[in-house]
């Protein structure tokens, strides 16, 4: 199975990941006169007040280097304050930026931000700045730790938390990644939105290729209920497929929401329909997917497959068709539900929905069959023919665990959004 990253997602988790610091805004930092006193907010020693003064002016007048000289005086005076270590970095963080010094601008930064002195509005500045640098040379570590921090700074924006995802998929954590990313899904909603697609995916494709079995199916139906999609569908479920280790019946019962859906798609799927329905013997419902996919020009009637599976499909269809009222006359004298199940099953494979709803209930009263599939294909026909809420008690009524139960889960999905 091909890994379920995008571009989409990339681009936006690099977005975060990469905050540009060319348009990183300079600390204001009040003018430091050696005979004035420095503005209240900060108190700082003469010798740094006089220090960081003379900084400012060779910096004013084009000399970046004197400038920072006479910070680095500053930065090794003895007992240093917070304040005073903060005013240092802070003039450091402006001559950074003068000259595009971002190993300078990265000390600078964290500098000021040890000092506990960084204003609560320019935090998110300084610590998405900061995750951004130590990314430009592969500090994971330092990264995450910043965007951790910018992430708890304002719990409503989902931007960090896609950011700290990328990050922990890169250092080999895919299980903080899923658990990050359903977090951006659990936030977006708790602000009245959706969270984009591409985190839906990601999420998904990280479970997928990580195999961690417990979230990927959580994952796949998160997708299809915030983006029902075509293609979501068929990855959600061609993924339940391949992981499921399906028998012939829960394999059909696959094929069929595939179909309802409109997941299905290609020569294969739908030859692979067709094929299963009649080797169950159900030629009525083998001789509709051979003529969907005729019809949506994903099966060729030139083919030899489709020729040949015609060829057996077809000259069955008249009298399959007229054996089933006395099928369901032989079901309701039947010793157990066995024949209602598969009478019930015919009738699907020819639309016939309110005739099979009858047998698989009939099949259940009567017992010997599993009651989970037939309630099941029970929530299958009686959402088919517009029952919404038999159909959504049917389908809970699939108790599991297993491969029907999440079918169940998936048609409750797809129901959901009928109107």
């Amino acid at each position: 199975m091909k890994t379920f990253t995008t571009k989409a997602f990339k681009a936006l988790a690099i977005s975060a990941l990469l905050a540009t610091t060319g348009v990183f805004a300079s600390v204001a930092v009040p003018a430091l006169a050696a005979d004035k006193p420095a503005a209240p907010k900060y108190k700082l020693s003469k010798p740094v007040q006089q220090a960081l003064s003379e900084s400012q002016k060779l910096s004013a007048a084009g000399d970046n280097a004197g400038a920072l000289a006479k910070v680095n005086e500053a930065a090794v005076l003895p007992a240093l304050t917070p304040d005073e270590v903060y005013m240092i970095n802070a003039v450091k963080i402006n001559i950074a930026i003068a000259t595009k010094d971002n190993t300078l601008l990265e000390q600078a930064l964290r500098g000021a931000l040890s000092s506990g002195m960084v204003p609560p509005d320019d935090q998110a500045k300084f610590y998405r700045n900061l995750g951004a640098l130590a990314l430009q040379h592969n500090d994971y570590a330092s990264a995450t730790s910043d965007f951790e921090k910018l992430a708890a700074l304002n719990p409503a924006d989902t931007e960090p938390m896609i950011a700290l995802a990328e990050l922990y998929q890169r250092q080999k954590q895919p299980v903080k990644a899923v658990a990050m990313l359903g977090k951006v899904i659990d936030t977006a909603k708790a602000n009245g939105t959706v969270a984009p697609e591409t985190v839906f995916r990601r999420r998904l494709a990280i479970a997928y290729d990580a195999k961690l079995a417990a979230e990927v199916q959580p994952a796949a139906m998160a997708l299809v209920a915030a983006y029902p999609n075509a293609v979501n569908w068929r990855d959600a479920l061609t993924i339940f497929r391949d992981g499921a280790n399906l028998d012939d019946q829960a394999s059909l019962d696959t094929l069929r929401l595939m179909a309802t859906v409109g997941a299905l798609n290609g020569e294969r799927d739908y030859a692979e329909y067709a094929e299963t329905a009649s080797n169950r013997g159900l030629p009525g419902e083998a001789k509709t997917a051979l003529d969907e996919g005729v019809a949506k020009g994903m099966l060729s009637t030139s083919k030899p497959f489709v020729k040949e599976l015609s060829g057996v499909v077809n000259p069955k269809i008249a009298a399959d068709k007229a054996s089933l009222p006395g099928l369901a006359k032989d079901a309701a004298k039947a010793a157990n539900g066995k024949l209602a199940l598969s009478t019930g099953d015919a009738f699907y494979g020819y639309g016939q929905y309110a005739e099979a709803a009858a047998m698989y209930k009939l099949a259940m009263s009567k017992g010997g069959i599993d009651v989970d599939t037939a309630n099941l294909r029970l929530g299958m026909v009686l959402a088919k023919s517009g029952d919404k809420a038999g159909a959504e008690a049917a389908f809970k009524a699939v108790a599991g665990p297993g491969a029907r139960k999440t079918l169940a889960q998936y048609w409750l999905i797809w129901l959901s959004k009928k109107a």
